[in-house]
């Protein structure tokens, strides 16, 4: 048990302080066969069987954003959007705001992130803005909203299958949650937005990048903390419905997605924890609290890697204290609802 605690210490603190950089992942991949090599056979299969389909979904949500920007959907939606924003940008920042939003509803947060950010690439050079706000506030919203609905994170489904909860049931206690928290998290680039008009010019258009797979180093990262990971978590009891109950719940998963990624964490709330109350606050951690950091969610991974230097290097900062207040204000209404 200590070697596979020194070495889920080991992916983890690799992952956390160098989320971008190949030796990382290097040094992630080795902590996770080690510790499955000590653990046994188990570990590597669940580990398998955890990131495979995860790889297999964002691999064609790379694809389809490929193509559909080699077609030039991008311009054409950004086009659209631009008019509709009527040269105001805060408006235009709103319109994406909600795109973003809609998109996790429908194709999940990995894959929203994935066609947002050569969308709002292609609204910076249309509009002549900066990228920066836009993006940040579309990664935001989408890891926020993706509280709101069932298929809007990969998390929800796998707790929600382990602790029997109902669509009917998750809805009723995340949906306002969730949208508040996105609400929350889209205000804070707001002071970023710089000058409040903006024109429409007709740039030459981007030569479209088409990304066909998911970059090794981030799936070898999330294999490497999985496996690291597996079966270390303390059982929980989640079945406590009263206020500082919830927010100890949902404080706590939100530190542990924040830290070492809210897949294995999920994964771990999903094995360890019973039904109840508790259950929709480790969600609301699992999803918004992973906001904290930028390796906190595989689709903030993902967003940063697509989008290069973009939003800057300097991500918590700026989003953990975001995430903390989101957490308290989704939780409080969660109590508030149940």
């Amino acid at each position: 048990m200590i070697v596979r605690l020194i070495l889920a210490a080991v992916a983890v603190a690799a992952v956390a302080l160098w989320p971008r950089s190949r030796l990382s992942a290097v040094a992630a991949l080795g902590a996770g066969a080690g510790s499955a090599a000590v653990a046994g056979v188990a570990v590597a299969r669940d580990t398998l069987l955890s990131v495979a389909p995860m790889l297999a979904f964002l691999t064609a949500a790379l694809a389809v954003a490929g193509l559909a920007g080699r077609a030039g959907r991008a311009e054409r939606a950004a086009g659209r959007l631009a008019q509709a924003g009527g040269g105001s940008s805060g408006r235009l920042y709103g319109l994406v705001c909600a795109t973003s939003a809609l998109l996790t509803c429908i194709v999940s947060l990995d894959g929203a992130v994935v066609l947002m950010v050569p969308l709002t690439r292609a609204l910076s050079r249309r509009c002549a803005i900066d990228a920066a706000p836009f993006f940040l506030g579309s990664v935001a919203v989408a890891n926020a909203a993706s509280l709101a609905v069932p298929e809007g994170n990969p998390t929800n489904l796998v707790v929600m299958s382990r602790l029997g909860l109902s669509p009917a049931a998750f809805l009723g206690h995340l949906f306002l949650p969730g949208l508040c928290a996105a609400v929350l998290c889209a205000l804070v680039p707001l002071r970023r937005l710089g000058r409040a008009r903006y024109a429409i010019v007709l740039p030459a258009a981007e030569p479209a990048r088409l990304r066909m797979f998911v970059p090794w180093r981030i799936g070898a990262q999330m294999a490497g903390m999985l496996a690291a990971l597996n079966g270390l978590a303390p059982a929980l009891s989640l079945r406590s419905g009263g206020l500082p109950a919830l927010l100890a719940v949902a404080a706590g998963t939100a530190v542990a997605a924040a830290v070492a990624n809210n897949l294995p964490v999920s994964a771990s709330v999903a094995a360890l924890a019973t039904a109840g109350p508790g259950a929709y606050a480790a969600l609301i951690g699992l999803s918004v609290g992973a906001l904290a950091t930028a390796h906190g969610s595989v689709a903030t991974l993902i967003a940063r890697d697509l989008a290069g230097d973009v939003g800057g290097r300097r991500w918590a900062p700026l989003w953990a204290p975001t995430a903390a207040l989101a957490v308290v204000l989704a939780t409080l209404l969660l109590w508030l609802l149940s």
